[in-house]
């Protein structure tokens, strides 16, 4: 999958793909406003308000996440330098002054809708612009402490009014106002202030949810983006701290708190928090905190941890280990001591064969839920048929690979496999299966260890380079 750079958050529709695959009002709401908002802002009132009369979430979305961006003055400079853009700018015959003039007008017609948002009269609409209004105002005083200061008391009164900083994204602005005041000195305090009100409710939020059962993909979407604010918050923290113990230990929570492997099956729920606080791409702070440890087998322990989570890591921790020629032993212990049992498999196979994969014990198994029905699904065929090729001439001895018709019917997926000649294994679930490895999308895959323990392989990876890493 293609690396998710500052170019594509900032033209990234967040909506587009849900429109393409749930044709419904509301999403044609959506994306209306999104192609009015640059250049007709009444229109793109109009449309916004009717999203909010008939689907909350997506407002959501729609104003924290993509309409947000509309203020990020220093994304919009960068972009600018930005090779890959400044290619598209070429290829289409556009001139830097004109992108610039251009962005200037999507702010002007941006700024109209915000003016004439912040006072709606549709209540979701007014409470999701409050928070966006009140980092933008932030923003416009950065050099006025007294009417940043009347800011800040009027956000801390705010999130003191209620508990969840999660709808409104109430803990990201907080944390960019925060920002901006704590260059001030008189402001500190302040500033000091709502971070810390910020930071005691992402760790209650935290503590109170820190069992991991069944999880519906909404609370995985809370969750995700609970534990990578406290991260975050916990980096920025060690960043204004004097002392080196201080540093350290915010720094050893911000990398405890890194996505883990359930919250990067949901990264979108942070995917936006992520350049809004730091303006580029930083999915973990483990790294940060690696730099700080000096003892090489501590360093092998901490990149170890990392490597069962990101296998790109694992050739760092080969290198820390004393005995390079066992490192595999090592490597396949330690997955072990990782991975959750894998559930039993019993289906019978499209061929009339049972698969079961007690059958595998000397191999790593893929397993793979698809459906006919499932577009990522089909979009990945011709590399899942490529790997599977792989296994069956000897290039990859040590996998076996098992996939999973889910919610679909017999015929659908044989009638599927013939049409594209597609030869890998196919067991017929009829929800056999699904619930016992907390199946919530499709495409999903797991890798089960030859001692039958399993990792989730994240959806959105390049996922045969992800195991291949794992297995060799």
């Amino acid at each position: 999958m293609k690396k998710l750079t500052l170019l594509s958050f900032l033209v990234c529709i967040t909506y587009s793909v849900f429109a393409q695959n749930n044709p419904s009002q509301h999403a044609n709401y959506f994306n209306d406003f999104q192609r009015t908002k640059d250049t007709n802002p009444d229109s793109a009132i109009y449309f916004l308000t009717n999203l909010a009369m008939l689907e909350s979430n997506a407002t959501d979305d729609l104003l924290h996440n993509s309409f947000a961006q509309s203020f990020m003055l220093g994304s919009r400079e960068e972009l600018l330098k930005d090779p890959e853009f400044l290619a598209h700018l070429k290829k289409s015959n556009i001139t830097l002054d004109s992108a610039r003039r251009k962005f200037a007008e999507q702010q002007s017609n941006a700024y109209i809708i915000l003016d004439k948002t912040k006072n709606s009269v549709n209540k979701q609409i007014k409470e999701n612009i409050y928070p966006i209004w009140k980092w933008v105002e932030a923003m416009k005083n950065k050099d006025n402490a007294i009417e940043l200061q009347k800011i800040g008391n009027e956000y801390l009164s705010y999130l003191n009014e209620d508990s969840d900083f999660y709808s409104q994204r109430k803990a990201r602005y907080g944390l960019m106002i925060s920002g901006i005041m704590n260059k001030s000195d008189q402001l500190k305090p302040l500033a000091v202030k709502l971070q810390d009100l910020i930071y005691d409710n992402l760790n209650q939020y935290i503590s109170a949810h820190s069992t991991q059962n069944e999880l519906s993909r909404e609370e995985k979407m809370d969750r995700a983006w609970y534990r990578y604010m406290f991260a975050a918050i916990n980096f920025i923290s060690a960043g204004n701290s004097i002392e080196n113990a201080d540093q350290n230990k915010f720094l050893k929570l911000a990398s405890e708190f890194s996505p883990d492997a359930i919250d990067n099956t949901v990264k979108y729920a942070y995917f936006y928090d992520m350049f809004f606080l730091f303006n580029k791409e930083k999915y973990s702070f483990e790294e940060d905190y690696l730099a700080t440890i000096a003892s090489d087998d501590d360093k092998l322990k901490m990149v170890m941890a990392m490597s069962m989570k990101d296998p790109k890591y694992k050739a760092s921790a080969k290198a820390l280990y004393k005995e390079p020629g066992k490192f595999g032993e090592y490597w396949l212990t330690e997955f072990n001591k990782y991975g959750k049992i894998a559930p039993l498999i019993s289906l019978a196979k499209l061929d009339g064969s049972i698969y079961q994969m007690v059958n595998n014990s000397n191999r790593w198994t893929l397993v793979d839920f698809w459906g006919t029905w499932c577009s990522p699904c089909r979009k990945e065929h011709p590399d899942l048929q490529s790997t599977y090729q792989k296994t069956q001439d000897g290039k990859l001895p040590n996998l076996n690979i098992i996939t999973i018709a889910s919610n679909d019917n017999e015929q659908a997926v044989r009638a599927y496999m013939k049409e594209f000649s597609y030869t890998f294994p196919v067991a017929m679930s009829y929800n056999q299966i699904e619930s016992a490895y907390k199946v919530a999308s499709w495409p999903s895959k797991f890798l089960v260890s030859p001692q039958g323990k399993y990792v989730v392989i994240p959806f959105g990876v390049d996922w045969q380079k992800y195991i291949a890493d794992y297995i060799n």
